[in-house]
């Protein structure tokens, strides 16, 4: 604007025949101060901008006779209207209007170039407004953009603690599971409980794998490149890791009744590491509130195998009816609602603890 302001003076010094004088060439410089603050970036008040722009002009315009004046005037407008308030905008139009109807009536032969004044001081205007609605969409689009990125924070630090939360859970309590069956058979059957032990320590390494891969995977975009070798070594568990994860708490002691009838389900990785999450979440948690009975596992498709559907049933333990809800079940919901699907949680009429979860298999298409 500073150099819109220059040109403008130079205008008024310049622009018609026989303007030159002393006098324009002061005031017109003095109109160019307020810009030079603006420009170093010391914001002047509203009210000082408008007398620092308008007082010289008007010198030049009225006193002077000098209709070039007029040019400052219109820059001035614009950014006038940009930033300062409706009064102020108001006052600095009434002052423009004044000074072009002004120079009509002591130079009526003006009287035609001050029409076209009094339109460029309008589209002076128009353009402020203009530069103020775009400036006031640019801070809305940031303010958008800043809650966008708190928003992914946030959903990043819950998939992080969702992860996190569901490799320790399980992992600790396969271990604890393995190393109380191992105390118990240690004096008669030490082989027995030797590969209890061993069955706990593996299932700890893995747990840490799987934590440094969890945290890894969601990482900043620069950290991709370096972990694919990682993931191709050591990648998610998907649905078909779901027969392992049985026989793993079988090892350990847990009586598993499972009925698993959608074999080889290419299912998307999301729905694929949702349902592993879900089943390995609802048999820890069996683990924890309902010890020594039977669990009652079943998957099967529905919905002209467009989905399936995952029961999880355990008898129930009458203390969980008295606990908080933990972060197992609020994570099992989170997944399935992002993965698309549905779920319910709670006892049931046969004094039972049961956990039905349809997910849309989205299936994915085979390379062959």
């Amino acid at each position: 604007m500073l150099i819109a302001a220059c040109g403008a003076a130079l205008i008024a010094i310049f622009g018609e025949p026989n303007a030159f004088s002393l006098s324009t060439v002061v005031f017109a410089v003095l109109g160019i101060a307020p810009w030079v603050f603006e420009s170093r970036g010391r914001q002047l008040g509203q009210t000082l901008f408008v007398a620092m722009t308008m007082i010289p002009a008007a010198v030049i315009v009225i006193i002077n006779g000098n209709p070039g004046g007029l040019f400052p005037v219109m820059i001035a407008v614009v950014w006038i209207t940009r930033r300062s308030t409706r009064l102020v905008v108001a006052v600095a139009l009434g002052i423009a209007f004044a000074m072009t109807i002004g120079c009509a009536l002591f130079r009526p032969r003006e009287f035609e170039g001050a029409i076209y004044f009094l339109g460029g001081i309008g589209v002076a205007w128009l353009a402020g407004v203009l530069l103020r609605r775009q400036a006031v969409l640019v801070d809305e689009i940031r303010d958008a953009a800043d809650r966008e990125r708190q928003h992914a924070a946030v959903e990043e630090r819950t998939r992080i603690a969702r992860e996190v939360h569901d490799v320790i859970a399980h992992s600790l309590t396969v271990t604890i599971l393995n190393v109380t069956g191992a105390r118990r058979v240690l004096a008669s059957d030490p082989q027995r409980a030797a590969a209890a032990l061993e069955r706990a320590e593996v299932v700890g390494r893995e747990s840490l794998d799987s934590i440094r891969q969890v945290v890894g995977l969601l990482r900043e975009p620069t950290t991709v490149s370096t972990l694919q070798d990682r993931n191709e070594e050591a990648p998610l568990p998907q649905f078909s890791d779901v027969a392992s994860l049985v026989a793993r708490y079988r090892d350990g002691g847990m009586k598993v009744d499972a009925s698993i009838e959608v074999d080889e389900v290419m299912a998307s990785p999301m729905t694929s590491l949702t349902a592993f999450r879900l089943l390995q979440e609802a048999m820890t948690n069996a683990l924890q509130h309902a010890p020594g009975s039977q669990v009652a596992l079943k998957v099967s498709f529905v919905r002209s195998e467009t989905a399936i559907r995952i029961e999880v049933e355990n008898p129930l333990n009458k203390a969980v009816s008295q606990r908080r809800p933990g972060l197992g079940l609020i994570g099992m919901t989170e997944r399935v609602q992002a993965a698309g699907g549905s779920i319910k949680i709670g006892p049931t009429a046969g004094g039972t603890w049961l956990i039905v979860a349809e997910l849309p298999l989205n299936r994915v298409k085979s390379s062959l």
